[in-house]
């Protein structure tokens, strides 16, 4: 049975985190992902820890988001040790929470490297990641992207870059929305491909031409089609609700089925 989960970004107050609780008291979410407020002082990575681990009092799965973007690259050469040095304190921070799941950014091409060198870099670098998280039992999870700047879109490149990382505990976090802005094709197909290393998902719906984080049935993302074939494969894991929201009123009713 696929599980609701939802998202705590590091911009939320203590009360707004304490509010998100209702999600997890009502039963209907099952699992929360956080993000590790790296650009936020001690105390606040303080409260931010302490609002999540309130929630250890009800069913709750928690997964970390690991840093992504332009200023936490794992392709190019540009900050490497300062980011780094930024993905081991987020995996420490993780550890603090019963954390088994990792959410991981490929990387992009920022204009240093080809393409092939950008690749190359970025798996060296999760390959690092990979054997860090390790210590703490944990799995990297690495999430397909959208731009033609991005890397890895397709279970092609994925494959690719798994077999040059070569590490028992990378798996795959589909991103329905992203692959729908990116390339509107057979969604299902996808998740075919990757079944066996399938481990978390993010919803959140879309028109096809940008990632809008929008409710369900607000774009023209086949969820009904997609959801049948997570049941064909027996997927049973989380699938994170990326919609934008304020209040847990807005994610008790934007919850599907």
């Amino acid at each position: 049975m696929i599980r609701k989960c939802f998202t705590v970004n590091p911009n939320r107050t203590k009360e707004e985190i304490k509010d998100y609780e209702k999600c997890l008291k009502s039963g209907i979410y099952k699992g929360c992902e956080f993000f590790y407020p790296y650009n936020k002082d001690d105390e606040y990575r303080k409260m931010y820890k302490d609002a999540l681990k309130e929630y250890l009092q009800y069913e709750c799965e928690f997964v970390c988001h690991l840093p992504y973007g332009k200023y936490n690259n794992l392709a190019t050469f540009q900050n490497i040790e300062e980011v780094m040095q930024r993905f081991y304190d987020a995996i420490d921070f993780a550890s603090n929470l019963p954390t088994i799941k990792l959410t991981l950014h490929p990387g992009e091409l920022d204009g240093t490297l080809s393409k092939k060198d950008a690749i190359e870099l970025a798996c060296s670098n999760i390959k690092k990641i990979c054997k860090y998280a390790s210590r703490y039992n944990m799995i990297v999870m690495l999430e397909n992207l959208i731009g033609d700047y991005e890397l890895m879109k397709t279970p092609e490149d994925y494959f690719e870059m798994k077999s040059m990382i070569d590490e028992p505990n990378l798996k795959f976090i589909f991103d329905v929305a992203h692959y729908h802005t990116s390339h509107k094709k057979d969604i299902n197909l996808f998740v075919s491909k990757v079944s066996e290393d399938l481990m978390h998902l993010h919803i959140s719906d879309n028109d096809g031409l940008r990632d809008m984080h929008a409710k369900i049935g607000a774009g023209n993302i086949d969820f009904k089609s997609y959801f049948n074939k997570l049941n064909e494969i027996g997927y049973n894991g989380l699938y994170s609700s990326e919609i934008l929201f304020n209040t847990s009123d807005d994610l008790i009713s934007n919850a599907i089925d």
